[in-house]
């Protein structure tokens, strides 16, 4: 029932949308005119941080690169035993020596490492680099390169000619979880690493770009690096980004200061995880404000903010207002009772997904209700058969009790007999619902059977049950209904029949001793079967058999797949024959008691 006093939707869009824009556009002239003496300085400033970082990204590359050699060297096993064993041989020594070289000549760093050496401080040195004027490495040249202790250093090399600078980084090798002391690890690299990645460093006029390592700083020009006195020291900076989401960056700091009377920006990237920076100084003067251009701007900017409104408003207008209203009519036809499928509203988008799924609907409640009118249909001639199949069966009980009475009245027990035993065999085959029964209860019905096939057969027909391993396996393991009785008719009709109807079907009931499995052995004295014959009994019958084959076929197969259907594909039939001597089937069942609940979820019953 539709609601007088309803806000249609297409209405709440459109004020919406009016209310919006006059909201945004206030919020972004304000925010724009705020911002406009801002803009240009911030982002000029943005612009060398960025830059910044990407010389400083570039920088720590190789410095990390350098790390990663050193601590190679520190931990790799033929060179830890190269410094630390007291004695070494010559194998060793080339080992250690080749591994290192290996190491030196596949580094990225390689055109820029001035010298390379791992050493004992004593009397064992392995050095690499382009050393061919350089003065020997001993045990007192050794200190010259570790006075100042480990770490990263601005430095020179006191043994190469002219004494170059360089980046030197260096490392202890300790032993004994660290602890013991063995040696040290030296890298030396040319300012090329700092001075090549800001060759194409752009900088405006009056601009310039230095490299500080604590409280020295040195001025990059023309690819090299200049140490000048630090003007920077009194900055007084303000941190711009430190760490994100706990995972250390580059730091950037941005500050001011004021040299020979002139105001001037500086930004500032640390490298991460030492004491090195990047730092640019801009003049003040760089940034002209143009407040003309701003206020076109934000005028053009509202502008554009009510032009995307109106299209915004259309677009909406398209993708939900329309689409929503004709799903609301089809939700209002299905509610009519028309199921018919409307292909019109299954769109491509979300909304498409809601008019499938109304499609949907409407074909499963049409196909539920179709199928409720056809199960009511079958439902009542489900109970008519059954009220039918009542008087059956009542009327055959009565007909065989009238025969058996009268036999018995004249004297003739054999047929008495006969008609008790076809009596309880017609009731368990029409009243018996359970699909596993207690063996003793097939043993019974095999009994009634035995007594019809006796009288037919005379005393040349025997069947006997040999040997019961325990009477408890009778009353406790299950059973298939009608296992053995087919089995049996086959012995008798295919086995001893052939042969004159005498002989002997013989029942042995054990337990197998390794799996706990009941075993029953139904053998057979009769004509037998080739092996090519019994090896294709238990596979399903073929259309085009004979009658009597596949008689036979399908009684074996049937029982067969019933047992696997109850108790899973490790159990079933197995036959053995031999011609002119014999068949044995055996029956493989689990010892499953009465009652038990996994022999309830297999069965069904």
């Amino acid at each position: 029932m539709k609601s007088s006093h309803r806000f249609p939707l297409r209405r709440q869009i459109v004020w919406g949308m009016r209310f919006f824009t006059i909201l945004t556009s206030l919020a972004v002239g304000a925010a724009l005119f705020t911002l406009s003496n801002q803009y240009v300085r911030a982002n000029s400033l943005q612009a060398a941080e960025f830059n910044l970082r990407l010389v400083a990204t570039s920088i720590e590359t190789s410095l990390d690169s350098a790390d990663a050699l050193l601590n190679w060297a520190s931990i790799d096993s033929t060179v830890r035993r190269y410094i630390s064993q007291e004695n070494i041989n010559g194998t060793q020594t080339i080992a250690a020596y080749e591994a290192v070289q290996e190491k030196y000549y596949s580094s990225t760093l390689y055109s820029h490492i001035l010298r390379f050496f791992i050493t004992n401080e004593n009397d064992r040195h392995l050095q690499f680099g382009p050393l061919n004027a350089s003065a020997a490495l001993n045990r007192t040249s050794i200190k010259q390169f570790l006075t100042k202790g480990y770490g990263m250093q601005f430095t020179t090399d006191p043994l190469l000619p002219g004494s170059p600078d360089c980046i030197a980084l260096s490392q202890p090798v300790r032993c004994g979880k660290g602890t013991l002391h063995r040696g040290s690890t030296y890298l030396a690299l040319d300012t090329a690493i700092i001075t090549d990645p800001a060759a194409g460093y752009s900088l405006t006029d009056g601009s310039a770009l230095y490299w500080e390592m604590g409280s020295r700083l040195w001025q990059i020009e023309n690819g090299s690096l200049t140490e000048i006195e630090n003007p920077l020291r009194e900055v007084d900076y303000t941190l711009r980004t430190g760490s994100n989401n706990g995972v250390t960056e580059q730091t950037a700091w941005q500050g001011k200061v004021r040299l020979d009377g002139q105001k001037y920006y500086v930004v500032k990237v640390t490298l991460n995880g030492r004491s090195a920076a990047l730092v640019q100084l801009l003049p003040a003067n760089t940034f002209l404000l143009h407040y003309g251009v701003y206020l076109w701007l934000i005028t053009l900017g509202i502008a554009i903010i009510w032009g995307l409104s109106f299209l915004m408003q259309h677009w909406l207008e398209w993708v939900i207002t329309r689409p929503v209203e004709a799903l609301q009519k089809r939700i209002e036809t299905v509610g009519s009772g028309s199921f018919a499928p409307d292909r019109t509203v299954e769109w491509n988008n979300e909304l498409g997904d809601i008019g499938r799924g109304i499609n949907q609907l409407a074909e499963n409640v049409d196909s539920l209700m179709t199928r409720r009118v056809e199960d009511e249909r079958r439902k009542q001639e489900l109970e008519y058969r059954m009220l039918q199949n009542e008087v059956n069966p009542h009327f055959i009980y009565n007909t065989l009790n009238s025969i058996r009475w009268m036999a018995t009245i004249q004297h003739a027990p054999g047929i008495a007999e006969m008609v008790t035993a076809f009596a309880r065999l017609t009731k368990s085959i029409s009243k018996g619902t359970q699909k596993l029964v207690p063996l003793q209860e097939e043993l019974a019905l095999l009994n009634d059977y035995f007594t019809i096939q006796q009288y037919r057969y005379g005393g040349d027909l025997e069947i006997e049950v040999s040997r019961i391993e325990s009477e408890t396996l009778c009353r406790d393991c299950m059973i298939p209904r009608f296992t053995l009785q087919p089995l049996v008719e086959n012995a008798i009709f295919h086995g001893l029949e052939p042969k004159g109807g005498h002989g002997s079907v013989l029942l042995d009931i054990s337990t197998d001793p390794d799996t706990g499995d009941v075993l029953l052995h139904i053998t057979d004295d009769g004509v037998g079967m080739p092996p090519e014959q019994v090896a294709h009994l238990l596979d399903e019958p073929a259309e085009g058999a004979e009658k009597a084959e596949k008689f036979r076929h399908v009684g074996l197969w049937n029982v067969n797949r019933r047992i696997r259907y109850s108790f899973g594909e490790g159990y079933g039939l197995t036959i053995e024959s031999e011609e002119d001597v014999g068949t044995e089937v055996t029956i493989r069942l689990p010892y499953q008691q009465k009652g038990d609940t996994h022999a309830a979820d297999i069965t069904g019953g």
